[in-house]
Order: structure tokens, then sequence, then C-alpha cells
């Protein structure tokens, strides 16, 4: 076990070059994957580190194995932990942390620290005074997992909601104390009446002042700790949607998250605000008020009795006229919803063909388009702020004759005898502070049917399958050898209709397969399926005699090399980039590369030179040529035997690209295979056998002799 935490120490280390000579948890990391004996492949182990130049510190422990999958717990103390339990992290008041787990060959409870050796301990009981974090990779621990949701019956936002369950009841105690200070300063005011101002004595005057002002003081502190304490979770919700949000559409089969316009991935992702807006809103602290609310009825019932049915009653009310608007307010946010969705999509079709539109002599056509469909943007969304415009006087008036009802009702009790001047002031005041909550309730119609939408789209989409599954077994991956089986394959578009069929095809390694056709007959889309990156129609592919399908497609992928059409950069380093295709590259390998390719002398002209911090994806900073080296550059460092070349333009072919074609199909001929996409006969003549697409049709597969000869 040691020299298996020491070997992928010193993987990590390597890979992270900023912070290879200093003292970080990557130790305490290392042991908790060797502990786990989970077949973690290196890449991820590597991907889950933090891309920052810093020494790991718990923090970013606990990130890095949440990004594996680990669920961590906290405990504070250790009476809770039972021997041979772990591994856990002992995080000491001073910020120093140790490993404490069981040996997995004897049995002993040891420790191990960023810095130190694998030490035995005596007890759990040693280690007092911090915090223990433990750590399952269990999804029956997980209250976000499936099989945990199947138990509990949780939609995965209310699932997710769960994990505050502590930080919600100190929010209930908050408020609970926050009705009981409410009352305070009308009780106040009653014995100011009965006290000062009926017997006309100033004595007692300043001890009740001092009271209210305590009173005001409280309720203020109060109210502030749980203004903290929802912004906490607004926070703390946001962060934890978001991240999962963009998880789970990293996650998702590529087919399904390319089929979603851009336009409605943004709109799922706008939906975190509503969820943050809600909480930290009026809407939010109304019904957290709905305490303070029943706390001011009970009061009136014990001063005035019958009087606080007023203020039951327009509560009543206040809820029978949400309850109406609410239903009201669900079909305008639904047809306003859509009728948005439709204006985006009608803009973003006119940007990107106004080129055409223009040639074509259609502007007024689309002018005309676009106006309808604002029109009806505009009619959906008035139509929904009638919606609260209606909430807002309906409640007001409610609001009114209430407070009307109960003035007037007070005075005659004042009259009678059975109230006093003071009871009516206090009687006054709790109305109102029972009435507000459901005031503006109403007024938060909108917002609340926000948040439903909003919540029923985050759980939509965390209900989409991921392309891994982990409750299935997949095939283990082996080195692969490079021969690919094309049987009875096809592809259909999103309209189901054939793009080609029948496609069988052995290829051994050491082949070079061209495939050549007109636009759209799915030359990318034989890439795609190579790569799993779209979802078969018709027949099967297999990778070494194993069907695709039964290997884990992010791993698969991670092992074929491929140029894409469009090469693009992420944002970082240009060695960030070019490790993405393989982070245990040396540094000697990764300058023979450059040399290979023809980069060395235009990286020596930039600033920083491989350490230049590429700004923008799109690659604005470079040239085509350069991006397009660079796509080989990672190609040929991911030491892959399948190749996938996508179509070059023809004005790139001519100059060092083509000659790195060409030698690239010669040392795949001797140790892998290469599939390329062309249309330009120099290169197809370089291919053992041509793969012509046809629209519909079975492809045509001959060598480029015969292809040629039946062309002509």
């Amino acid at each position: 076990m040691r020299a298996a935490i020491e070997r992928l120490e010193a993987l990590v280390r390597r890979s992270r070059i900023g912070v290879a000579g200093e003292a970080g948890l990557e130790r305490l990391f290392c042991t908790v994957c060797v502990l786990s004996a989970a077949d973690f492949p290196l890449r991820q182990i590597l991907a889950a580190l933090p891309a920052n130049e810093i020494a790991l510190d718990a923090d970013g422990l606990l990130s890095a194995l949440g990004r594996l999958g680990f669920h961590a717990f906290r405990q504070r103390g250790h009476a809770s932990l039972p021997e041979g339990a772990g591994p856990a992290l002992f995080v000491a008041p001073n910020g120093e942390a140790v490993l404490i787990f069981s040996c997995p060959d004897s049995g002993r409870l040891k420790k191990i620290s960023g810095e130190g050796e694998i030490e035995d301990v005596d007890s759990w009981r040693s280690f007092k005074g911090g915090t223990f974090w433990r750590f399952s990779r269990e999804d029956e621990t997980d209250p976000l997992s499936k099989i945990r949701r199947g138990h509990t019956g949780h939609s995965w936002f209310r699932a997710l909601t769960s994990k505050f369950d502590r930080i919600g009841l100190g929010l209930l105690i908050t408020s609970l104390a926050v009705a009981g200070t409410s009352v305070l300063l009308p009780l106040f005011t009653i014995q100011i009446y009965v006290h000062v101002i009926s017997l006309g004595s100033l004595t007692p005057l300043p001890y009740f002042v001092l009271g209210m002002m305590l009173a005001i003081v409280l309720e203020a502190l109060l109210l502030a700790q749980r203004t903290r304490i929802l912004a906490w979770i607004a926070n703390r919700l946001e962060f934890l949607v978001s991240t999962a949000s963009f998880e789970r559409l990293l996650k998702v089969r590529p087919t399904i998250s390319e089929r979603a316009a851009v336009t409605d991935q943004a709109a799922r992702l706008r939906t975190l605000e509503n969820v943050r807006e809600f909480i930290t809103g009026p809407a939010a602290t109304s019904l957290l008020e709905v305490l303070a609310s029943f706390a001011s009825l009970a009061i009136i019932a014990l001063l005035a009795g019958w009087l606080a049915l007023i203020p039951f009653i327009g509560i009543c009310m206040h809820l029978g006229l949400f309850l109406l608007l609410r239903r009201r307010a669900r079909v305008m946010t639904s047809i306003a919803a859509e009728e948005s969705t439709e204006m985006q999509r009608i803009t973003i079709e006119m940007l990107e063909k106004r080129d055409a539109i223009c040639q074509a002599g259609l502007q007024h056509l689309w002018s005309q388009r676009l106006v309808r469909g604002a029109r009806r943007q505009q009619t959906a969304q008035m139509s929904l702020r009638l919606v609260g415009a209606m909430g807002e006087a309906f409640s007001t008036f409610i609001l009114t004759v209430a407070t009307i009802l109960l003035l007037a009702s007070g005075v005659e009790a004042v009259w009678a005898g059975t109230l006093g001047t003071g009871g009516l002031l206090a009687a006054t005041i709790l109305g109102l502070r029972a009435l507000a909550p459901s005031h503006v309730l109403c007024l938060s119609v909108q917002r609340f049917e926000q948040l439903r939408n909003s919540i029923n789209q985050l759980n939509g989409l965390m209900e989409i399958q991921p392309e891994r599954d982990e409750t299935r077994e997949y095939a283990r991956m082996r080195p692969i050898e490079g021969a690919v089986s094309f049987l009875n394959t096809g592809f259909r578009a999103g309209d189901t209709r054939p793009v080609f069929v029948g496609l069988d095809l052995e290829v051994n390694p050491g082949s070079i397969i061209a495939i050549t056709g007109a636009n759209g007959t799915g030359k990318t889309t034989i890439l795609k399926l190579i790569q799993g990156m779209a979802d078969l129609s018709i027949g099967a592919i297999r990778i070494d005699g194993v069907d695709l399908r039964q290997l884990p497609q992010e791993e698969l992928r991670r092992r074929i090399a491929y140029v894409p059409q469009n090469p693009k950069l992420f944002p970082g380093t240009l060695r960030d980039n070019l490790l993405f295709a393989n982070p245990f590259a040396s540094e000697e390998k990764v300058r023979a590369v450059l040399q290979k390719v023809g980069l060395s002398s235009h990286l020596a002209q930039l600033d920083g030179g491989i350490q230049f911090r590429v700004k923008d994806s799109e690659g604005a900073d470079f040239s085509s040529e350069f991006l397009f080296k660079f796509a080989i550059a990672q190609a040929i460092l991911t030491e892959s035997a399948i190749l996938l070349i996508d179509e070059i333009p023809n004005m790139l072919l001519d100059g060092e690209i083509g000659e790195l074609i060409r030698s690239l199909a010669l040392s795949y001929r001797r140790r892998g295979t290469l599939f390329l996409v062309s249309h330009r006969s120099d290169f197809l003549l370089l291919a053992d056998r041509v793969v012509a697409l046809r629209y519909g049709k079975v492809p045509l597969v001959s060598s480029p002799d015969a292809l040629f000869a039946r062309v002509a």
C-alpha cells in the first residue's frame, strides 16, 4: 500500500508543476484513492484536483474527493466514530490535517500527514478539539442519489434541501424568537396607557421606554441574524445547484446536449437566479412571518376576544385570493415563457442567416416575423403583469377593509367599556402584523410561480440519465490496438431520416481509411460514432472486438486521438491545453512534439512561450494554421492506436499541415489505424480503402483506384 501511495503521489505532483516542490495534502488525497480500492483512471484522478497552482489544503482535498464521487460527512469530536471506521480526515484547530484509517492488511489504526510517514495510532480518542470528515462512496448514504431518493420519495431539489435541516432548524428557532419579540411593543403600549396616561404619572415612563428600546434592538438583531441565515442558504443553494447543473449538462449523452438549443441551456441556468431571489426576497420572509402572524392573532384574542376574527377572516380571504391568482399566473407564466423562447429562437436564427436573408431580399418578411413575435411576447408579458396588478389591488383592498373594520369594532368595544384605549392601539398594531404576511404572499404570486417552474426544470435536468451509469457494469478498457468493425451500421438524423445505412467494414490495425462524400452525408458523424459522441441508429461498432456501447464512453474518448474540423483552445496556458491530451507527458516529450509539428519557433515568439495564457476559447490570438498544428500536437501526445482526422481546409493542406498529415499516415500504417475525412484525391490515395458516403444509401467501400475508376 505504501508503494502504491508513493507512486500515485509522484504522478500527481509531477502533473501539478506549479506545486511540485511544495508540501500540500496530495499524499492524503492519494491515500484515500488507494484505500477506496476503486478503479479510478489516472486522468480522472488528476482532473479531480484543483486547477490552481497552490498546495492542496483541506478544503481543496474535500473538493477533489467530492469530484471523484466521495461523500464527506462532518463530525465534531470522536464519540460517534466506531473503532476501525475510516478513512477520516482530522483537521486540528490550527489547520493541520491528518488522515486516519484502518490498515487493510493488519486492521491496525494508522495515520498519515501531508509530509510524514504512515504511523500507528492507539485510538480515535487521541484526536481532540478538531473536526472529523468521514468519506463514503456508497449511494445509499447520499440523499441526492437515485437509490436514496427511491426510498424517501423526494425529488432532487427536495433531497438537496434536506442537507439544510440543521440550519433550517436554527432558522425556525430564530423566527419563533422574532414572533415572540413582535408582540412586545404592543404590550408595552398597553402598559403605557394603563400606568402613564391613565394615571397621569411619568415615573414609570423611562422604564417602559427603555424596555421598548430593548425590544426593538432585540428584534432588529434577530431579524439581522435571520437575514444572514437566508443569505447563506441562498448562496449555498446557488453554489450546489449551479455546480450540479453544469456537471449534469457535461455528463449527459452528447446527442441530448447537442439537440438542446443554447437558449434552452441558458434558461436552465437562469433558474438559479429565481431560486436565489425567492429565498432572499419578501416572499420567503412572508412565509417565515407566519409564526408572528399566529402570535399576533393569539394576543388579539386574549386582549379583545372576538376582534381576532376580523384579521383571521382577512388572512383567509388573502389565501383564497392567492390560490386563484396562482392558478391564473401558472397559465400566463407558461404562455409568456413559451413566447419569450420563441422570440429568442427567431432572433438567433435571423442573426445566423442574416447574410442569406439580405442576399435573397427577404428583409421585409423577417421584419414582419420579428414584429409578430414581439407583439405576441409583449401581449403575454402584459397579461402576466396584469395578474400581479390584480393581486396587488385586491390584496390591498382586503387589507384596508380589514383594518377599517378592526378599528371600527375596536372603537365600539372601547365605548362599551370592554376594551381600553391602549388595548385598541395594541390590537390595531397586532392586526396589521397578522395581515402583513398574507398580504405580501398575494403580492409575490408571480415569484412563487417562477420558483415552481425553476424547481421543475432543475428536477427535470437532474433526472436525465447521465452518459455513464454508475449502477451498470462496463467492459474493462484494455490498451487499444486499433481494430474497428462496422456491422451493418446506420445513422438517422433528428428528423428520423436515414443519413446512411448498411455500412459493413472491417479495419485491422495498420490500416488507413479515407472517408469522403458530399456535405451532409455523415462524414463527421462516422468519427463521432467511433468516439461514442453520437448514438447508433442501426447496427453496431466494435473496438478491438468489443461493442463500444459496452465501454465507458469518457475513457474511450480519452484513448482516441482526434483532430476536429474546428479546433478550439480552452482558457488557460498552452501547456495546460496540450496536457489535456496526455497529463503524464514529460517535458521532453512535449518539446519533441512541438518541434515535430513546427510550433517551437512560433511559441518562442510568444510572451511566456508554452506558458502563454489563452484568453479566448475561439483562438482569436492565433491563426487557423496554428490551431490545426496545435490540434495535431495534441493528437500525437495522446499516443493512441486510433487517430481520427476530420476535414481540413484545402488551403492548409497545401502547406506544412498537409505534410504533417502525410507523415502521420506513414507512421500509423506501422502502429495503428487512421481515419481521414477528405475530398482531395491526393489524400484519398494515401488510404487502403475509401468509404464513399451517399445520403440515405449504403456507402461504397473500395480501394482508391477502384473508386476513381468508377467515377471516371
